[in-house]
């Protein structure tokens, strides 16, 4: 039983050693996700302008239709109160000709506040490019020395996780499994050596019968109080 102890040992100690570089790897998460997201709001910024700016040049160019149609009938209307012979065709296209004026300055006014917005609007998609441009710029450095040190943590962990297995390779396999599923629900040790034949996880004392069996140090058993696995160290 001392070789497989031993054994167990040194799984729980890989493990130990898994947690840490696993622990190290998460710790660089925040610092990705917080360059992930400045550099999502900066898009953001680009991508919103540059539907807005869509959407006023769609604008402009149905506007500039109108008008343009809007001007073809005052020519016409115009042209028709110049050759007018009768009083009632004078009449009615005077009032086409004041009603396509009309029509056309509101036209050209809108066309005026749709040229000032269009403009804003690219003078605001140029500066959120240059953020951007600038964000992936800053970053550069920053992602580049995170996805080494991330490179240099997954190599590190895959050599745990061999010597892991490896590790693993020398225990039974039913105590490796009771093993793992303590130590899966803990998240920490799962094999506590016995002090004074107390658990030192929960410090309930070992049954006065199993004492000396446990003392042998020749067995691995579940702890009555919080269920850890429980070995007695014999000293040499």
């Amino acid at each position: 039983m001392n070789r497989e102890l031993d054994a167990l040992l040194a799984v729980q100690a890989d493990d130990v050693a898994i947690r840490a570089i696993e622990s190290r790897r998460d710790a660089l998460a925040p610092r990705l996700l917080l360059l992930d997201a400045t550099q999502k709001r900066a898009m953001e910024e680009v991508t919103r302008t540059e539907s807005a700016l869509e959407r006023e040049l769609t604008r402009q160019r149905v506007l500039d239709t109108r008008i343009a149609e809007t001007r073809s009938f005052h020519e016409r209307a115009t042209a028709a109160l110049d050759s007018a012979e009768k009083l009632s065709e004078a009449t009615t296209a005077a009032a086409q000709v004041e009603s396509t004026r009309r029509a056309l300055a509101d036209g050209e006014s809108e066309a005026l506040g749709l040229t000032r917005r269009v403009a804003d609007l690219r003078t605001a998609l140029a500066a959120h490019r240059e953020v951007l441009a600038q964000v992936s710029t800053d970053q550069g450095g920053a992602r580049t020395e995170l996805e080494a040190q991330r490179a240099a943590i997954d190599a590190e962990l895959a050599t745990a996780r061999a010597r892991r297995q490896l590790s693993a390779s020398a225990v039974s396999a039913g105590l490796l499994s009771k093993y793992e599923r303590i130590a899966a629900r803990r998240k920490a040790e799962a094999l506590i050596e016995l002090r004074d034949f107390c658990c030192r996880a929960c410090d309930t004392a070992i049954p006065l019968q199993r004492r000396p069996v446990m003392a042998a140090g020749n067995v691995i058993e579940p702890c009555e109080g919080c269920g850890v696995l429980l070995y007695h160290r014999v000293s040499l």
